[in-house]
């Protein structure tokens, strides 16, 4: 019988579909014979109650989503879970993700909360350890907090898009008439093919390997590689991390 160390708590709403698609990943890279072989997961999903993060990284916004997402690991605590994952990129921005951190602290919670972009560095260390040049593509917060810049503790050289290309690949985000928090079910071309123009240009500049910053992204392209070169899902990664600390025993090879 497998040890199982605890329950997986996920922070969702950031977008909501995301926060499926965490739980999904979950489910998907666990090995399992049955339903009661599955990992006890815990998914809040609050959406209106967490500000938007990458108006917060580019102070259009006042009230710092840390608060939020602090409340909502009390009660993934309170509820059992013993790990979590925040479903968003722009959230383990320092200037959020120390304050949650501060409040985990100040509330004496036992929950470890378990850091993405950290997570993502080992996984292309393990996996990926000939890469040295990482092309990130993310939300404007993202790109402005250089969240991903956290990589080179890797040794990885990280390239990003211009700002006028991240202004498309964030439009292909939040345009409300062709972007996936809009449309996560039917994402419409104009999307897909902003974030494609912009892994081509990061490829153009000599990335070995994409990193999909943005948890939205990988609900518009589902596939390992772009052209010949790997795609990194930072949701999936995370899915991986949180199954390897309540049960590696359970967590599926990768392929």
């Amino acid at each position: 019988m497998v040890e199982q160390k605890g329950i997986i708590g996920i922070v969702g709403g950031m977008g909501p579909s995301a926060g499926i698609d965490l739980s999904s990943k979950i489910i998907s890279q666990t090995v399992a014979g049955s339903d009661q072989k599955h990992l006890p997961q815990l998914l809040f999903s609050f959406p209106s109650s967490i500000s938007d993060r990458t108006r917060f990284i580019l102070g259009q916004e006042t009230v710092n989503p840390a608060l939020a997402i602090a409340r909502v690991l009390q009660k993934l605590e309170m509820c059992g879970a013993t790990v979590a994952g925040m479903a968003c990129n722009s959230a383990h921005a320092p200037v959020i993700f120390n304050e949650v951190v501060r409040q985990i602290e100040n509330h004496n919670l036992t929950i470890r909360l378990l850091h993405m972009i950290k997570e993502v560095g080992l996984f292309i260390r393990d996996r990926y350890p000939h890469v040295k040049s990482v092309g990130v593509l993310g939300t404007t917060g993202t790109f402005v907090s250089g969240l991903y810049e956290q990589l080179e503790e890797f040794g990885l050289d990280v390239r990003n898009v211009s700002e006028r290309e991240q202004a498309s690949l964030h439009s292909s985000i939040y345009s409300q008439t062709y972007g996936i928090k809009s449309f996560p079910d039917n994402i419409p071309a104009r999307a897909i093919d902003l974030l494609c123009d912009a892994c081509r240009s990061l490829k153009e500049k000599g990335a070995d390997l994409l990193v999909f910053g943005c948890t939205e992204f990988p609900l518009a392209y589902r596939q390992p590689m772009f052209e010949g070169i790997p795609v990194i899902d930072s949701n999936m990664v995370l899915a991986r991390a949180l199954i390897r600390e309540v049960a590696p025993d359970k967590l599926r090879p990768w392929k």
